[in-house]
C-alpha cells in the first residue's frame, strides 16, 4: 500500500499566512472587491454552419462579416478574415469545393456556393456529378464582429439563419399528418474532432423509441444526413432533440416532400426548453397560425400564452393555463390573434419549447423563440420589389423601446437609418426597403439596434409576396461586436500535500 504523507495543520496555516502576506504586499491598498467592474472585449472569432441547398446543387449564402456601421476593417483584433469552407457528405469519395473568402468588411455579400463533386466513370473519360454539401462559415479579427450568415436564394432572399454548433439542439414542428411528408436532419461538424450524436423524438403519440438514431458518427468537416420520416410515423406534431455525447454539431431540419404538392421548407431550431419564451414575428395572415409545443420532461406542464399585438397584450386562450402532459408534443391554432402582427410570450411551470408556423408557400414559414436583442441584430438577406415586400416586426413586452433600423444595400454599399419607437407591451410592424439609389430589386441587409434605456426588444424579419403570402421569416438574434468578461478576483488555490 502506498504510504500516506500527512502535513501538520501548523504547516498549512503557515503556508496560508505566507500567501496572504505576499498578496497584501502586492496590493497594499486593495479594497475588499478590487475588480468588481465588468470588462468589455471585442469579439475576435465566430463560427456558423449552413446546410446544403434544398434540392442539391449550387446555392447562395448572404453574409455580413464585420461591424456594418464601421464600413471598414478598423477595430480591435485586426482586420481578420471570413471564409466559407465546404462540409461534404460523410463517406463519399468527393472533391470538396474550394474555400470562398468574403472581401469587404462590414458589407453585405451574396456568395455563390457550389456543390461538392463526385467523379463518375464513363466509357470515354470521367464526369463529375454535383453532390449537396454544407458549408462552414468562420471569421476572425474584426471580421468576426456582428457576423451574420444565412442560406439564401440567388436573389438574396434568406430562408434560414446559419446555426451555431452546439451539444443540445431542439426542433418542433408539424408531422406527416400535418403536411410534412418528408422529414430530414442535417448534421454538420465544423470542428477537428469527431462528434457522436443521439437523436430522440416526441410526437403527439408520445416518446418515440430510439432505432438507428443513436451513436451517429459525424466526422470532422463533414455532413451526415438522416431521414426521420419513418421514425416520426403518421404524427401530427414532432419534436426532435439532437444531443451530442462527444464533440458538437450544427443541425438543421427540412420538412416537405410530395404530399399534397407541397414543396420543402426549413424548420429552424427551437429555443432551449425554458419556463419563459418569446416568439417574435408572427405576421398577419389570411389563415390562422399554428403554435407547436413540446414538454420534454416527465412532469406535466401548465402553459400560459400571451399575445403582444399593436393594440396591446391579451391572452388568446383565456386566463386559465393550458394543461399538457409530460413528454408530449401538441399544437394549438392561433385563431384568436385575428390576423394581426404579434409576438407570442409563453410561460410555464416546467421547461417547454415551441415554434409558430404561419401558412405560406410550401409547408409554411416558421418563427421560433429568441432572446432579447443585445447590442444589435442583423438580418442579411432581404429583397423588395417585383411583388416582394419586407417588414421588421418589433415587440417590446416589458418596457418601451427606441430602435435604430439601418438598411444596407448590397449593390451600392449605401446605408440609411431611422429611429422607431415601440410602446411598452406592444408590437409594431415596420416596412423596410433598400436605401435610396440602390438598384431596383437588389438585396439589402437590416441592422436592428435598441437604443440606450430601451426595454427588452424582440424582432423578426418577415418577407411576403403579392402582399399576403408569407414566404420567409427570420427571427432576429444578437450579432455582437463585444462580449462581457466577468471581473477577476484574488483567490487562493487549495494546498495539495
Amino acid at each position: 500500500m502506498r504510504a500516506l504523507h500527512l502535513v501538520p495543520a501548523a504547516v498549512v496555516l503557515l503556508a496560508l499566512g505566507a500567501i496572504g502576506a505576499v498578496a497584501s504586499l502586492d496590493h497594499p491598498t486593495a479594497s475588499p472587491n478590487p475588480a468588481a467592474v465588468t470588462r468589455q472585449a471585442a469579439v475576435t472569432a465566430a463560427a456558423r454552419a449552413c446546410p446544403a441547398t434544398l434540392g442539391g446543387g449550387t446555392g447562395t449564402v448572404a453574409l455580413i462579416a464585420g461591424p456594418a456601421a464601421s464600413g471598414g476593417s478598423s477595430g480591435s483584433g485586426g482586420p481578420g478574415q471570413a471564409e466559407l469552407a465546404s462540409l461534404p457528405p460523410a463517406g463519399g469519395q468527393l472533391q470538396p469545393a474550394g474555400a470562398i473568402s468574403a472581401k469587404s468588411p462590414g458589407a453585405l455579400e451574396l456568395l455563390d456556393v457550389p456543390a461538392a463533386s463526385s467523379p463518375t466513370s464513363k466509357t470515354k473519360g470521367t464526369k463529375t456529378t454535383p453532390e449537396p454539401t454544407g458549408w462552414s462559415v468562420t471569421a476572425s479579427g474584426t471580421m468576426a464582429q456582428a457576423m451574420e450568415a444565412e442560406v439564401a436564394q440567388s436573389s438574396g432572399l434568406a430562408s434560414l439563419r446559419c446555426g451555431e454548433p452546439g451539444s443540445d439542439i431542439w426542433f418542433v414542428g408539424p408531422g406527416q399528418a400535418s403536411g410534412a411528408a418528408q422529414i430530414q436532419l442535417e448534421l454538420m461538424n465544423i470542428d477537428s474532432l469527431t462528434a457522436t450524436v443521439d437523436v430522440s423524438m416526441i410526437t403527439d403519440a408520445g416518446p418515440v423509441q430510439a432505432g438507428n438514431d443513436t451513436g451517429i458518427t459525424v466526422p470532422p468537416y463533414q455532413t451526415v444526413t438522416e431521414s426521420l420520416s419513418s421514425a416520426a410515423g403518421n404524427s401530427s406534431v414532432v419534436a426532435i432533440e439532437v444531443h451530442t455525447s462527444s464533440g458538437r454539431v450544427a443541425a438543421d431540419v427540412s420538412e416537405g416532400g410530395s404530399a399534397h404538392g407541397r414543396t420543402t421548407n426549413w424548420l429552424p431550431s427551437a429555443a432551449e426548453p425554458s419556463t419563459q419564451l418569446v416568439i417574435p414575428g408572427v405576421p398577419p395572415s389570411s389563415h390562422a397560425a399554428e403554435l407547436f409545443l413540446t414538454v420534454p420532461g416527465t412532469a406535466d406542464a401548465k402553459v400560459n400564452v400571451l399575445a403582444i399585438t399593436p393594440q396591446g397584450q391579451y391572452r388568446p386562450f383565456g386566463s386559465q393555463p393550458v394543461d399538457l402532459p409530460g413528454q408530449s408534443a401538441s399544437s394549438m391554432t392561433l385563431t384568436p390573434l385575428g390576423g394581426t402582427a404579434a409576438a407570442v410570450a409563453i410561460t410555464a411551470n416546467v421547461p417547454v419549447t415551441a415554434t409558430v408556423l404561419v401558412p405560406g408557400t410550401g409547408v409554411g414559414a416558421f418563427t421560433t423563440a429568441t432572446a432579447p436583442i443585445s447590442e444589435q441584430a442583423v438580418v442579411a438577406g432581404n429583397i423588395s420589389g417585383s411583388g416582394f415586400a419586407a417588414s421588421v416586426v418589433l415587440s417590446a413586452p416589458a418596457g418601451a423601446a427606441r430602435v435604430r433600423l439601418t438598411e444596407i444595400s448590397a449593390s451600392t454599399g449605401s446605408a440609411a437609418s431611422r429611429v422607431i419607437s415601440v410602446l411598452a407591451g406592444h408590437t409594431l410592424m415596420v416596412p423596410v426597403a433598400p436605401p435610396s439609389g440602390a438598384k431596383r430589386g437588389a438585396a439589402f441587409a437590416v441592422v436592428i439596434a435598441p437604443l440606450a434605456g430601451s426595454g427588452p426588444l424582440y424582432a423578426a424579419r418577415v418577407e411576403t409576396q403579392d402582399q399576403s403570402t408569407v414566404v420567409s421569416i427570420i427571427p432576429a438574434a444578437s450579432a455582437l461586436t463585444t462580449i462581457s468578461l466577468p471581473p477577476v478576483r484574488d483567490s487562493y488555490d487549495a494546498i495539495n500535500p
